[in-house]
């Protein structure tokens, strides 16, 4: 079926391809572009690209890539119309894909998104009830109190559930949408007894909860009075899986780009008061502990990650246990400690944002030492526990990446064992002829060999053919003058003269040339790789 190109065209301009290929691999910038390990084929050395500015990406091993869609198509082995709507979705723009395609999987994917729709409703209706609305005073005027502005209060979509069984379940009803699939998206509740449905918030404070993409799949409602529980979240559903979430992705991820960090916070609470101070790079898990999935996420953004738990007994916990995680995983973990008893608004509130921003930045240490200063005091009075530790410590060592940090670490761990530091080094190097000789590394393929460019070796006269492309694809203007006065025919390189013919239908279309635009008009890859080709060829 064929989709309008006016869809098409909008879903493309809304989708960013550094967000997108992000998703699924840790770019690191190089230039004007960013580079990363291809994720189409195994490889040691870097040779995927995304540029930012032309919107393609490109692998110089397996020379896969493309723009947006070709990009989608490739890493979830779909078709172009089922690329087209699976980017819809990420920047909420359906895509009509005709009766025809009524399966059983469309259906799932058009539930999936009328629950998407129907947050993203209600959210401008709790909103209006938190702002503009008498029951909601006693909310806002909680909200004030604890800090939040109103412009704080409509960046992050705040809102208010009344206290009324029916307030979501008559919006949504009187908008058209079934019932039983709110119930199933988690904004109902149901009684078992009769069936009926009803509100499952009622009287709390809305925080909407988004996906990696920024769409809505789930609220927090928070109380304001001695409700208990303090926080209600939406049950597990389709569209919202704690395990999946980590709350304030989609806003950070260009900063945690930047920064080549990401600070994992407690809660959403600490995650908008210490954004709102200016710590851009930060998320949080969703009231669970960290899951493989967070992890894998994390991993393609970045390989620093920096806790910052609350400064309580359940934060340090917390922190261990989260931390030790993320180092056996192979990431470089760091802790910020929070003074006793303190979370990161109260910190703000009792000091200020600029001395908020110096105590992270100035305050931050390896995990590592973090765990091993948590268990000093048995490390000096229990010797059981000290043997215990110490070897502990050393299998940690181990597993840091950075052998400058390495070094560091063990004369300040050397100090707390009150041993040498070529003791611990000795016990370090054992771990690892330990690890060489009992491990079994995976063994990967040979990485491609540099193949020659398709429009390597070209004769003169090609070379003469190569120039002239590249020229047609300076303006509109300048090829149809051309075309004036060659034809297809007139090219000796057959990739060159489909380009040339794909070129006229592209500009018959269109008044400016994008290589991105330009590569949905062709579906070989070979071509799409010349077309690449060209772009980087200078005249």
């Amino acid at each position: 079926m064929r989709i309008d190109q006016s869809v098409i065209d909008e879903i493309k301009n809304k989708t960013d391809i550094l967000d997108l290929v992000s998703e699924y691999v840790k770019l690191e910038k190089r230039g004007r572009n960013y580079i990363g390990l291809c994720p189409f084929h195994d490889e040691k050395t870097p040779s995927f690209t995304v540029s930012e500015d032309k919107q393609i990406c490109h692998c110089f091993g397996c020379k896969k890539g493309g723009n947006v869609f070709q990009f989608t198509q490739e890493i979830k082995d779909v078709s172009f119309v089922e690329a087209v709507k699976d980017l819809g979705e990420r920047v909420n723009i359906q895509v009509d894909i005709g009766q025809n395609q009524t399966n059983s999987s469309t259906k799932i994917a058009s539930d999936e998104l009328k629950m998407i729709e129907m947050h993203e409703l209600i959210k401008d209706y709790y909103h209006y009830a938190l702002m503009k609305t008498v029951e909601g005073e006693e909310a806002l005027n909680y909200l004030h109190e604890r800090g939040f502005t109103d412009d704080l209060i409509k960046e992050r979509e705040i809102g208010y559930a009344p206290d009324n069984s029916h307030f979501c379940h008559d919006f949504l009803e009187k908008k058209g949408y079934d019932i039983e699939l709110a119930f199933e998206a988690g904004l109902l509740s149901r009684n078992e007894e009769n069936f009926t449905y009803f509100d499952r918030f009622r009287n709390r404070i809305m925080f909407p909860l988004k996906n990696g993409q920024g769409r809505i799949v789930g609220y927090s409602g928070r109380t304001y009075t001695d409700q208990e529980p303090k926080y209600l979240n939406s049950p597990e559903t389709p569209i919202f899986q704690k395990r999946r979430i980590l709350y304030n992705l989609n806003k950070a991820r260009k900063f945690i780009r930047k920064q080549d960090e990401i600070i994992l916070l407690e809660g959403f609470m600490d995650v908008i008061k210490s954004d709102y101070a200016g710590l851009k790079q930060v998320v949080a898990s969703m009231g669970t502990q960290l899951s493989q999935e967070h992890i894998t996420f994390l991993q393609k953004l970045t390989q620093n990650v920096t806790l910052m738990f609350d400064g309580d007994y359940a934060g340090k916990e917390a922190t261990l246990k989260t931390g030790q995680a993320l180092l056996n995983q192979g990431l470089n973990v760091y802790v910020v400690q929070l003074p006793s008893g303190m979370d990161p608004d109260d910190y703000i509130r009792k000091y200020d944002n600029e001395q908020f921003l110096k105590f992270v930045q100035q305050d931050k240490q390896s995990f590592v030492l973090f765990k091993v200063k948590m268990y000093q005091n048995e490390i000096n009075h229990n010797d059981l526990a000290y043997e215990k530790h110490f070897k502990e410590t050393v299998r940690d060592l181990s597993l840091v990446n950075s052998g400058i940090i390495r070094n560091k670490l063990i004369q300040n761990i050397a100090d707390i064992f009150k041993v040498n530091p070529e003791t611990i080094q000795y016990e370090l190097d054992a771990t690892y002829q330990h690890q060489m000789s009992s491990n079994t590394y995976p063994t990967f393929q040979d990485e491609p060999s540099k193949q020659q460019l398709i429009l390597g070796r070209l004769t003169k006269n090609e070379k003469a053919e190569r120039a002239l492309i590249k020229h047609l694809t300076k303006d509109k203007d300048t090829f149809l003058n051309y075309y004036q006065k060659i034809v297809p025919e007139d090219f000796t390189n057959s990739y060159l003269k489909r380009i040339f013919s794909y070129l006229y239908d592209y500009y018959s279309k269109n008044d400016y040339y994008t290589i991105s635009d330009m590569m949905q008009y062709i579906e070989s890859n070979e071509l799409r790789e010349v077309l690449i080709e060209l772009d980087q060829y200078h005249l």
